[in-house]
C-alpha cells in the first residue's frame, strides 16, 4: 500500500468518526473554523472569535465538547447581547481571581496538574488562571508570553537576574537563535501546585536533583549527611557566582560545618594547599560520598 492511499483511508477514518459525532471535521491544512456557540458572539467580536477558533478551547469546541465556547466563561448574558455594555458580561481579565479560577476549575479540576493547586502558593497569593494564561489566544498552553520562562520572570526577577550567573542551569542557550536552552521553569516546578516545597515537582528537592544527577542517589559506603539532607545546603539551584552552583566558594562553604579547630578552621595561609586550587576537594575530591573502603572522610 502506497503512501497515498493510506493517507486517504486515515482521512475517511477521520471524515467517518466527525460524521458519528455529529461535527464535520477539518481538512488537514486548513484554517480552523469558529468554535460552536461563538455564532451570536462573533458578529460582533470577530477577531476574538476567530483567534479563539484556532486555540485548543476553541477547538473542542468545535468538535463538540461541552463547556468549550464563549458562555463557558463569559456567562450566559442576554443583557450584554442586547447593549452591547462590557459590563454586563462576566470578563475573567478584570475579575476576581478566586471567581476567574473557579470558573477554569469546572473544567480542569480533574487535571492531574491541577490537584494541588488549592493551597499551592500562587493559590494562595491570589493569582488567576488568566495571570498566566490567554484564553483567546497565546503560545503554548495558551501562555500570555513566548514561554513559560518568560511569563515567571515577570514576577520572579530575581531568579531571572540568576540566570546569567556564572554558573547556571541550562536555561539559555546562546547559540540557539531564540535563547532556549534545554530546560524551563517546569522542568522543575509545577506552576499550579505540589506536595513538596517550591512548586518543586517531586516529592522532594532531591528527588528533582537525582532525576538529572542519578549518580548522587546511588547508596554509598560513607555518606556525606548535607548531601543527603538537601542539595540545597551547598548548592544555589537558579544560579551563582562560584563554580557548580555552589552558594559559597571553598574553604568557606566547608568551614560552616567544620571548625574542629584543624586545618579545616582558621584564615589560612594565601598559599595554603587546603585554600589554593580546589581547596577542601584537593584532598577530599568525593564530596558528594565514596564507595572506597578507605574513604570514610572521602579521600577517595
Amino acid at each position: 500500500m502506497n503512501v497515498m492511499s493510506t493517507r486517504m483511508r486515515m482521512s475517511g477514518s477521520i471524515v467517518i468518526l466527525g460524521l458519528a459525532l455529529g461535527v464535520v471535521p477539518v481538512a488537514f491544512g486548513a484554517e480552523a473554523p469558529a468554535a460552536a456557540g461563538t455564532e451570536k458572539c462573533q458578529s460582533c467580536h470577530a477577531d476574538v472569535a476567530k483567534a479563539f477558533g484556532s486555540t485548543k478551547h476553541g477547538k473542542a469546541a468545535y468538535y463538540g465538547v461541552q463547556g468549550a465556547g464563549c458562555v463557558s466563561c463569559h456567562g450566559e448574558s442576554e443583557k450584554h447581547a442586547g447593549s452591547g455594555d462590557k459590563a454586563d458580561a462576566f470578563n475573567p481579565a478584570k475579575a476576581d481571581p478566586e471567581k476567574v479560577n473557579e470558573t477554569c476549575l469546572e473544567c480542569h479540576s480533574k487535571t492531574k496538574a491541577l490537584m494541588f493547586w488549592n493551597g499551592s502558593a500562587h493559590s494562595n497569593n491570589e493569582l488567576g488562571c488568566v495571570a498566566c494564561h490567554s484564553v483567546h489566544g497565546g503560545k503554548d498552553k495558551l501562555l500570555k508570553a513566548a514561554d513559560d520562562k518568560a511569563v515567571c520572570f515577570t514576577c520572579h526577577k530575581n531568579v531571572r537576574a540568576a540566570m546569567f550567573a556564572r554558573s547556571k542551569h541550562p536555561m539559555r542557550d546562546s547559540s540557539n537563535p531564540k535563547g532556549e536552552g534545554k530546560m524551563t521553569c517546569a522542568s522543575c516546578h509545577n506552576p499550579h501546585g505540589s506536595e513538596s516545597e517550591k512548586l518543586i515537582s517531586a516529592k522532594s528537592v532531591n528527588d528533582k536533583c537525582y532525576e538529572c544527577h542519578t549518580e548522587k542517589k546511588a547508596p554509598l559506603l560513607w555518606e556525606h549527611s548535607p548531601v543527603k539532607e538537601d542539595c540545597l545546603t551547598c548548592h544555589a539551584a537558579h544560579g551563582a557566582a562560584n563554580d557548580k552552583l555552589l552558594t559559597v566558594r571553598p574553604p568557606r562553604l566547608c568551614q560552616s560545618c567544620h571548625m574542629q579547630g584543624r586545618h579545616q578552621s582558621g584564615t589560612l595561609d594565601v598559599n595554603s594547599v587546603y585554600a589554593i586550587g580546589r581547596s577542601c576537594l584537593n584532598c577530599h575530591p568525593m564530596v558528594h560520598g565514596s564507595n572506597s573502603p578507605s574513604g570514610p572522610v572521602l579521600q577517595r
